[in-house]
């Protein structure tokens, strides 16, 4: 693969991971950028003390970058350097207006989500992107779990029958496990906690299993009992779809130990199913099961079945082979828009976590805008 990286947020704790993910599939990083910071990139070396559970497992981050040429002005990157795509890990205040600015250069992006602070932040650059031909994604990696592909093949095929009701939790370590003077914990750059952080992961999988959006949303929030974090540390969201399908979804900085604690479930007229979707390698499980039950004649003789997932770490240690593959997928289709997610996607997953918070603040149900 001969494409130009040009990254943007080095200071980021998602970055080696994210350099692995490059050198693995032959691009080059050939700018990097940490806006109004000069970064030596001979001095570059992995980040062993992170805000989150993501690791790093035998890279040198030096050498990903040797060579690189070196911005302060990320608009300046985008216009100057000759790059393919702008790779951003930087903070939701200020991407939209970078995610522009490379619109305006005919840079392709992939950006950490959820690309901005509210969908009003996106829209119009979402505009732009579209008019111009530009491809601008968003990190779902989940579309490319291979249980929420199962999952979404089956509703396709009308396994489930019609849909009542789905749940889903997404919990993550205590806010003790992480840097809270990082801009990730501050309202004013970041909008959120939580929901806005690793939340975002299952409100945009759960309507794209479903293939049904959602439509409305009754959300709570707790914050942060933390002197440096002034955002949410957990939410209780209710929801509908589009579809009538009714929901909930759990999510916070919870756990008494790193990893996380995750869980599906989907209750149809004819079938339902049960899953954890995922882990991480810091839980050490051997495979993550999808159990599901069936009222259809041919399961009659067996109407309960557990299918077995062994994940692959080799490709992408942290999370799972399946992060490496929504990357893959999306340097394979960048040129053509054929991606796992979309600009689109982004700000239909920020108009949800809008209502969200809207929601709280008022104390009532709020309808999600087109």
């Amino acid at each position: 693969m001969d494409v130009r990286l040009g990254y943007v947020g080095i200071d980021h704790h998602h970055r080696d991971p994210y350099f692995a993910v490059a050198s693995e599939l032959g691009a080059t990083v050939s700018a990097v950028c940490e806006p109004g910071r000069r970064v030596n990139v001979e001095n570059v070396a992995a980040m062993e003390d992170r805000p989150d559970e993501v690791t790093t497992e035998g890279q040198d981050a030096g050498d990903l970058v040797a060579g690189a040429t070196v911005y302060e002005d990320p608009h300046r990157l985008v216009a100057e350097a000759d790059v393919d795509v702008a790779w951003i890990t930087y903070r939701n205040d200020e991407t939209p207006a970078i995610v522009e600015s490379a619109v305006d250069n005919g840079v392709h992006v992939i950006s950490e989500k959820p690309i901005g602070r509210t969908a009003g932040d996106l829209e119009s650059v979402a505009r732009r992107a579209n008019e111009a031909g530009v491809t601008v994604s968003p990190t779902m990696y989940y579309r490319r779990n291979p249980i929420a592909m199962d999952l979404r093949d089956r509703l396709r095929d009308g396994f489930f029958g019609d849909v009542w009701t789905v749940e889903g939790r997404f919990n993550a370590s205590q806010l003790s496990f992480r840097d809270t003077t990082h801009y990730l914990y501050d309202r004013e750059t970041s909008r959120g906690g939580a929901l806005q952080w690793i939340g975002p992961h299952w409100v945009d999988v759960i309507p794209w299993i479903l293939d049904d959006p959602i439509h409305r949303v009754n959300a709570q929030f707790h914050d942060a009992a933390d002197a440096h974090a002034d955002v949410d540390a957990g939410a209780v969201l209710q929801f509908e779809t589009r579809g009538g399908t009714l929901g909930t979804y759990h999510t916070g900085y919870y756990l008494s130990e790193r990893g996380k604690d995750t869980h599906l479930g989907i209750y149809g007229t004819d079938a339902q199913a049960l899953t954890s979707l995922h882990h991480d390698s810091l839980q050490h499980e051997p495979t993550v099961p999808l159990e599901l039950t069936s009222e259809d004649p041919d399961w009659a003789a067996a109407p309960q079945r557990t299918v077995e997932y062994e994940f692959a770490y080799d490709r992408f240690p942290a999370w799972g082979d399946f992060v490496q593959d929504y990357f893959e997928a999306y340097f394979e289709g960048f040129e053509t828009g054929d991606v796992p997610a979309t600009i689109d996607d982004a700000v239909q997953l920020l108009s949800v976590l809008d209502a969200a918070y809207e929601s709280a603040a008022r104390n009532e149900w709020v309808t999600v805008a087109n």
